[in-house]
């Protein structure tokens, strides 16, 4: 599409005009600007009801209650807006809107969302090997609620979710924070080794597989855990 970088609120604002006074489609606008046409779609949509309020930046998530999602998901079930009216009217991400939806019509329980800002304002600070991995247990075994863990222990939102993934990935030695300097890779020749150092080597990844085995089986059980408070519900 060309452009790659995101269109400003004027930018926003001048192709809505340019839509609603006829002088250019969906189709050429998201063209000139590097967006879908369903996107500016969803623009006009917002500016038809908010004007240029619609495009004001907001440096923070807001807060949803119980009472306001239970209301769109009624209004999208009764037929009443679509999903795309519904995210314009109340400037919302169409996905967010079809993700209640859909937990609602899973039987997940509707639950208030407060982002609670501090979780991603708040500074980083040193942190040992035992703090990581004690930190990433509490995410595991509190069904991956990482603003719970952030706001417990004191740690960014984004490094709670990135020690989280890289457990998961690697397991708890890819918590270890290597010494900086140019990285070297040395493949290991098994050739080389003798007996007992080829014993250890083959036992110390067997630890490690065995590791993740049993952390795969501990989040598949609470996966089953969760399903069947889902269909017990229902």
């Amino acid at each position: 599409m060309g452009r790659k970088f995101k269109a400003s609120k004027e930018e926003k604002i001048q192709a809505c005009k340019d839509y609603i006074n006829g002088s250019a489609s969906n189709a050429n606008i998201g063209k000139s600007l590097g967006v879908a046409e369903s996107t500016v779609r969803k623009w006009v949509k917002s500016y038809r009801i908010h004007g240029d309020e619609a495009f004001n930046y907001r440096s923070y998530n807001r807060t949803y209650s119980i009472s306001f999602k239970k209301m769109v998901i009624e209004r999208y079930l009764s037929g009443e807006s679509s999903s795309t009216e519904l995210a314009a009217e109340y400037l919302l991400h169409q996905s967010m809107v079809m993700g209640w939806v859909n937990s609602y019509n899973d039987g997940i329980d509707i639950k208030e969302y407060n982002p609670t800002t501090e979780v991603y304002t708040m500074k980083n600070r040193k942190t040992t090997f035992d703090e990581r991995l004690e930190i990433v247990k509490y995410v595991i075994s509190n069904d991956n609620n990482y603003k719970k863990a952030s706001l417990k222990y004191g740690i960014p939102y984004p490094s709670v979710n990135k020690w989280t993934k890289v457990y998961l990935e690697k397991g708890k030695n890819g918590l270890r924070y290597k010494k900086r300097g140019p990285k070297i890779r040395l493949d290991v020749d098994l050739n080389s080794m003798g007996e007992i150092e080829k014993l250890k080597y083959k036992l110390k990844r067997e630890i490690e597989k065995r590791e993740l085995a049993e952390l795969k089986l501990e989040i598949l059980k609470k996966k089953e855990e969760l399903e069947q408070k889902s269909n017990s519900r229902k």
